[in-house]
């Protein structure tokens, strides 16, 4: 029988780490006082939790520590308190929200919800759950979202009636987590017979980004979303379909032109540089009126794609791009680059030359122009 492991007050080593009963926390960066005492507050809080759980939590040594171990129906879970105080602990860290486990030996981050703020400790998150795993008769649909792909079909199935959308969104998005042939039908049936288009969506990113699914029978409905009212959906749309499509699908061009007008950053990406490699010389109309009305981040994303198209429409938008005031550093190197591997004759080089001179001739002006700018007051 397995040695009972027996409660450890936390406490602040000489060392500046903490001693707990999970082991020895490591504090990596400059933490004040607060921060420390905030996080052995919350230590001290999972062990009062573990000893008023009537069994229900226990304390469990792995390869990797101590842990807390629970029991969701025939779900083993296993809540690494150390590694989740490390990562509070940590400068380096920064996916904060997150609570480490082990789920039936497999490793995850069990996310407790969007509404995280840096004030609340990642192990005060950890606490909660605990308490939530220790409660009896817990509704399904309580416990985080991360959970949902553990529970028996059934049981899911029931959550897709959940009058909270939220809960049948996350249910459907774990129903792609599950390689068993009804939850593919009930994804392929909620494609066509609800009329939520956030449930429609959701179902297409199961199948797409959970199981892998060949897209090609559902680009209709697809493409239909991309025309969505609803922001979100229309930009979960978007992004897939630039994950989708290539190149040579040109009878989506027309689509894809419709859609990089859409001002949303989810265009800078795959679609935008499907749709510039797609259309090519083409698309040069588009990509001028992206880099005159899109933030500056997207222009050197733009300009990248360009660079791959050897034409002499985009060597000329390129040139006076070059020279233009508002083009960035990163924007010239690029262009300089691409029209010296396109240089195809002697006078082409000639040309490039001029132009790479005359920028800096410019400059050399306005430093000039800088130098004696003071000197009008002497002749005033």
């Amino acid at each position: 029988m397995a040695r009972a492991i027996k409660q450890r007050k936390p406490h602040i080593t000489s060392a500046g780490n903490i001693s707990s009963t999970f082991g020895l926390i490591k504090v990596e960066g400059d933490f004040d006082k607060d921060d420390l005492q905030r996080n052995i507050m919350a230590i001290s809080w999972i062990d009062e939790i573990v000893a008023d759980s009537n069994g229900a939590l226990e304390y469990e040594n792995t390869s990797t520590g101590v842990v807390v171990a629970a029991h969701m129906g025939k779900v083993k879970i296993q809540i690494d308190v150390r590694l989740c105080a490390e990562r509070s602990l940590s400068e380096c860290y920064w996916t904060q929200g997150h609570v480490p486990a082990f789920v039936n030996s497999s490793e995850i981050c069990i996310e407790m919800g969007s509404g995280y703020t840096h004030n609340v400790p990642d192990l005060d998150l950890c606490a909660a759950l605990l308490m939530l795993l220790s409660s009896e008769d817990v509704p399904i649909e309580m416990y985080p979202s991360t959970l949902y792909m553990f529970f028996p079909f059934k049981e899911l199935q029931g959550m897709l009636s959940d009058k909270n959308e939220n809960v049948v969104k996350n249910t459907l998005t774990a129903m792609g987590q599950l390689e068993c042939a009804p939850s593919l039908r009930q994804l392929k049936k909620a494609l066509y017979q609800t009329p939520n288009e956030a449930f429609v969506m959701t179902a297409l990113e199961a199948l797409f980004y959970g199981r892998d699914f060949n897209m090609k029978p559902y680009m209709p409905l697809l493409v239909e979303l991309t025309n969505s009212k609803q922001k979100e959906c229309k930009v979960s749309a978007i992004q897939m379909l630039g994950l989708i499509l290539e190149s040579t699908q040109k009878e989506y061009m027309h689509i894809l032109r419709r859609l990089i007008r859409f001002e949303h950053h989810c265009v800078l990406g795959p679609l935008l540089d499907t749709y510039i490699l797609m259309a090519r010389e083409e698309a040069l109309p588009d990509c001028l009126y992206l880099l005159e009305n899109r933030k500056s981040y997207w222009h050197p994303e733009i300009v990248r794609r360009l660079c791959e198209i050897d034409h002499p429409l985009i060597k000329q938008a390129l040139s006076v791009r070059y020279l233009a005031d508002s083009t960035s550093a990163e924007e010239r190197e690029l262009i300089e680059c691409y029209l010296n591997a396109n240089c195809k004759d002697s006078t082409e080089k000639k040309v490039n030359d001029f132009i790479f001179s005359s920028l800096e001739s410019t400059n050399s002006d306005s430093d000039d122009d800088e130098e004696f700018s003071g000197l009008g007051s002497l002749f005033g």
